[in-house]
């Protein structure tokens, strides 16, 4: 669906990139991008798109018949930017994700907005007051600089990762497009995330329908099958298991490409390494036709790119996670290189200074979503075009539009987001005290993004069901007409089901657990446990399958972890290996002190207990109904960006200097960690856990939860404790679990370092 490369007239497209420079250079044809060009359309601004892949790639790249809706990730507290014609004919109702690309691409074409497809952006220079842009253009095999004064960067949630071999990969695909074209003849899908997930299951259904006996590979580098998400659970093991012509390869990686001597090339893909004594080690190799190799190994924040532009992400915020750092107008750290979409989301870090801590930087929150995108691209395009008319001052007003006669009319329209006065106050929804109050459910798709928000009613009840309720879900036929209700009673949210056929499940949060009694009902991956004995006896978990046989019976005594086997340790009781839905620290449950808690590990798909009564709801709570999965938002965590004012800064807490000050103490050194054990050595930075230091120097250690729960990443202490951080009760916990003294032993998710240290892999 290429079509666009041709949106342009040839003299246009030409003329951009040879000696003329460009207003502005748009890295990204995705909805913030493309909002950015249609804006600087209608404002006069001298603009282009390129994108690597194709524009709205995104989109197309949804699943098939996959319905995009107008209130996606945003619900009635988001509205499309006011613009002109074309930023107008970018509203949409409920459309088709390929009605949306086709109708966007005729948009591109009918109002000439110059665009190239398969031109990718390779490294930025200065030139005085222009940005020299080097570009190479995949379909002309050649290299071209595109000078311009303004450049935003719209990638998306990254650049695709591709294979880094020997040999032309040049036809190997990274996406599934049609899986019957991958019938006659074996076929390998790479990767280990959810695409990866959906290709194989696709490809495996196709095979089988089709009576086609070769398998579908499944490659993957780690060392044990990836986790299989809730939403692909059940498809998966059908097709594992119903059809049989799944093979999965773990610790395999493609090597190479390769031509045979007809010339046909392969993808060559290392399938097993043996090391044996005295001998040089072993490896089995398979090849598999390059057009017949499928890489879904995602995406990747382009930080290697943003570093050579000289932009940096900075670790901040409540967790010290590194996040884009940005202006109030979006800007970088180079001048007039911007961020917009969905580089910026979950949340981003706005500063004034960019010297200044990061301390001092303020979180914003980012919706993942198309509106957020077009507010993103409107946005930055009105910013451009104050600076090009030589603006000291940069104030920006987003309105939002009235509905287009193309999609449905809605009374709420009007509300001006951004500056209203001299002051720069900004008006938001989040301002009248009931919308404060009330709280909402965010309906979540299986990847985690936003997909649609449902207020809970400040007074009285919220009724959730299939039809005939506040929050309906006609098409889900799990889900009973009156299913659960949410009722608000002080000030409090409460859950409870309604006597619905398949139950109304509470998501177990894993620094919440829950007291449980007899008869509590558990869904962990696709298990199925009942407590049974709880009020008197020996407690014990009867555990079930799926298909509702009971395979087992646990007697429970202190704390019990529960999950699969793999890695270098298993939890106290396997549940069944062959379930890729159950982590392999799933949940544990603690018998003492009069009653039973039960704790989730930071699960990849979850602990459910089922309501068998009401039941408080706190901020953060995940609720699962039928196929539905909604979390419970009692406040806004984080603020939104509302517009380009300056948001106010609290003036820093005055203290008084000591008399008579003691001296400093000499630095211990910068943080600094070594791995005695596997002569691994090297800076660490202070945002970072020891965990997230060793994963990326692959240091072998195990680990799964990342919460400091399952106690599989203990390191030893060698030298240095005094440069660690403080030990929380939790670590302290597991590791007293774990039979370990505290300090002389830590875990390493739960581990930073303000100096050099010593630690060794314990056993």
């Amino acid at each position: 669906m290429n079509q666009t490369s041709g949106t342009s007239t040839p003299e246009s497209v030409e003329s951009l990139t040879g000696s003329d420079v460009l207003d502005l250079l748009i890295v990204g044809g995705g909805p913030a991008g493309t909002a950015a060009a249609f804006r600087a359309k209608e404002l006069g601004i001298h603009a282009m798109v390129i994108d690597f892949d194709d524009i709205l790639k995104r989109i197309r790249d949804y699943p098939k018949d996959k319905l995009i809706l107008p209130d996606f990730g945003g619900g009635d507290k988001m509205k499309f930017p006011a613009g002109g014609d074309l930023i107008e004919a970018l509203q949409f109702g409920p459309i088709d994700k390929d009605d949306l690309c086709e109708s966007w691409k005729g948009l591109y074409r009918k109002f000439e907005v110059p665009v190239r497809v398969g031109v990718e952006l390779s490294s930025v220079e200065r030139e005085g007051d222009v940005w020299a842009v080097t570009t190479w253009d995949h379909k002309r095999a050649e290299q071209a600089i595109i000078r311009t004064r303004h450049l935003v960067l719209a990638l998306g949630r990254g650049v695709p990762r591709r294979f880094d071999i020997p040999g032309n990969t040049d036809g190997i695909a990274y996406r599934l497009d049609d899986p019957a074209r991958y019938v006659e003849g074996p076929v390998v899908v790479v990767g280990g995330g959810t695409s990866a997930a959906e290709a194989v299951i696709a490809i495996s259904n196709q095979k089988a329908e089709e009576e086609e006996e070769c398998a579908v590979y499944w490659s993957y580098r780690g060392t044990k099958m990836p986790r299989i998400s809730r939403a692909l659970a059940d498809e998966f093991f059908e097709a594992y298991v119903g059809n049989g012509n799944i093979q999965y390869f773990s610790q395999s990686e493609p090597v190479a490409v390769v031509t045979v001597p007809d010339r046909t090339e392969y993808v060559s893909f290392r399938m097993d390494r043996k090391v044996l004594d005295g001998r040089p080690p072993e490896t089995v190799h398979l090849e598999f036709l390059k057009g017949r190799c499928i890489a879904c190994i995602g995406e990747d924040i382009p930080e290697a790119l943003l570093r050579d532009l000289g932009i940096s992400m900075v670790p901040g915020g409540k967790k010290g996670k590194k996040m884009m750092a940005v202006t109030p107008l979006l800007e970088t750290q180079q001048e007039n290189i911007y961020l917009i979409g969905d580089l910026l989301s979950q949340s981003y870090l706005e500063t004034d200074d960019f010297d200044a801590s990061p301390d001092t930087h303020r979180e914003i929150k980012h919706r993942g979503n198309i509106k957020t995108s077009l507010r993103d691209g409107v946005f930055v395009a009105e910013v451009i075009k104050q600076k090009l008319e030589g603006r000291s001052k940069v104030e920006v007003v987003i309105q939002d539009a009235e509905p287009s006669d193309s999609v449905p009319k809605d009374a709420r329209v009007g509300t001006v987001l951004g500056l209203t006065g001299e002051e720069g106050e900004a008006e938001s929804p989040a301002d009248r005290e009931e919308e404060r109050e009330a709280g909402y459910l965010v309906l979540t798709t299986p990847g985690g993004v936003e997909a649609e928000e449902f207020p809970l009613k400040a007074e009285g009840v919220t009724t959730l069901g299939r039809t005939d309720s506040d929050v309906s879900f006609p098409n889900d036929t799990l889900l009973s007409d009156s299913h659960a209700s949410i009722s608000r009673r002080e000030g409090e949210y409460f859950l409870r089901d309604d006597g619905s056929r398949a139950g109304t499940y509470l998501r177990i949060q894993p620094d919440r657990p829950v007291t449980i009694g007899d008869g509590a009902f558990i869904r962990a991956g696709r298990q199925i446990l009942v407590l049974s004995h709880a009020d008197g006896g020996e407690a014990t978990l009867e555990h079930y399958d799926a298909q509702g046989e009971q395979v087992g019976s646990h007697r429970l005594a202190g704390t019990t972890v529960f999950g699969r086997s793999g890695g270098k340790s298993d939890p106290d009781v396997l549940l069944d290996n062959s379930d890729m839905t159950l982590s392999r620290f799933h949940f544990s449950i603690a018998v003492g002190e009069g009653e039973i808690r039960m704790q989730d590990f930071g699960s990849r798909n979850g602990t459910y207990l089922k309501l068998d009564t009401e039941r408080k709801l706190d901020h953060g709570d995940v609720i699962r109904i039928g196929g539905q999965e909604m979390e419970v938002r009692l406040r806004e965590d984080l603020p939104q960006k509302t517009g380009s004012f300056r948001a106010p800064v609290p003036p820093k807490e005055e203290v008084e200097p000591a008399a008579s000050p003691e001296p400093e103490a000499e630095p211990a050194g910068e943080p600094h960690v070594t791995f005695q054990d596997q002569d691994i050595a090297g800076a660490i930075e202070s945002s970072q856990s020891l965990l997230e230091w060793a994963d990326d120097q692959e240091v072998s250690l195990d680990y799964e939860c990342w919460i400091g729960m399952c106690g599989c990443d203990v390191v030893r202490i060698v030298s240095g404790e005094e440069h660690l951080s403080e030990m929380e009760d939790k670590e302290a916990k597991t590791l007293k679990r774990k039979g370990l003294e505290p300090g002389p032993y830590r875990l390493a998710c739960m581990t930073r370092v303000s100096g050099p240290v010593v630690v060794e892999a314990a056993d």
